[in-house]
């Protein structure tokens, strides 16, 4: 059986591997297709409407999250709740700027909260499973390589010689390793069902996201990219459920 300094070094093994790699790979820029999406109709004055629009669902579930926070037992408040729940929120204001006029100059926006939702979600589980009783939390770290890993694709795009790199590792790496750590670590709070829920969500939500116009022709009234948002809100309420509230006339100490 495996220990857990075992299993630490599988994850640090496949983090090591994918970092190594990155150097190995040539600087990706921002492909300025991305931003041609099938959906571009103008509604009630609003360019885009239902990509814009669509974002809604992050703004409800970060108020949730967040109005939630004092229902929790002592032991679940964390900055990295606040942060995600945050982070959501913010996603449905950087998400829908960018929507109105895409390009790659507002897709910072877009990008910025969602690394930060991102690196605070890794963080809890790491926390919690991973690196239980740690003198110092991996929040603030995570959180700062998040945002330095979108700024410093958006300063190269500037620059003439865009490089996607690392944000790409930041967004994908931990979609890999945390399926790993709900499988191979002890729970003590978080639901790993609800996050398993969340991952697939996440997946299809991408899904949805590569066949934009695809879907756009299938189902006419909405496009693959304002599903993917829809889906893409369902996944991060199962998240925010993951952190389990106390039971009903329970009290905190």
């Amino acid at each position: 059986m495996l220990t857990h300094s075992n299993r630490v070094m599988i994850l640090a093994a496949i983090a090591a591997v994918a970092v190594v790699v990155m150097f190995f790979v040539d600087p990706i820029p921002q492909d300025p297709a991305y931003h041609l999406f099938a959906d571009t109709r103008r509604i009630a004055g609003i360019p885009n409407f239902w990509d814009v629009v669509s974002n809604l669902p992050f703004l409800l579930v970060g108020i949730y999250g967040l109005g939630r926070y004092k229902n929790l037992e002592e032991g679940m408040r964390s900055s990295a709740y606040i942060m995600l729940c945050s982070g959501v929120l913010l996603v449905c204001f950087g998400s829908a700027y960018y929507h109105l006029s895409p390009s790659t100059a507002s897709l910072l926006w877009d990008r910025l909260p969602m690394t930060v939702a991102f690196m605070s979600l890794f963080s809890m589980l790491l926390d919690e499973r991973v690196r239980p009783g740690a003198r110092h939390g991996s929040l603030w770290p995570l959180v700062i390589i998040g945002i330095g890993s979108a700024a410093y694709w958006s300063i190269t795009e500037s620059q003439g010689h865009g490089d996607l790199r690392p944000y790409a590792l930041v967004q994908f790496l931990p979609i890999v390793l945390m399926p790993l750590i709900l499988w191979l670590f002890t729970a003590k709070y978080l639901r790993g069902n609800l996050l398993m829920w969340a991952f697939g969500f996440y997946v299809l939500a991408k899904v949805f996201e590569h066949f934009d116009g695809t879907v756009f022709e299938a189902l006419g009234p909405l496009s693959g990219h304002t599903i993917k948002h829809l889906v893409a809100g369902i996944a991060v309420l199962c998240v925010v459920l993951a952190v389990p509230v106390r039971a009903e006339g329970q009290e905190n100490p």
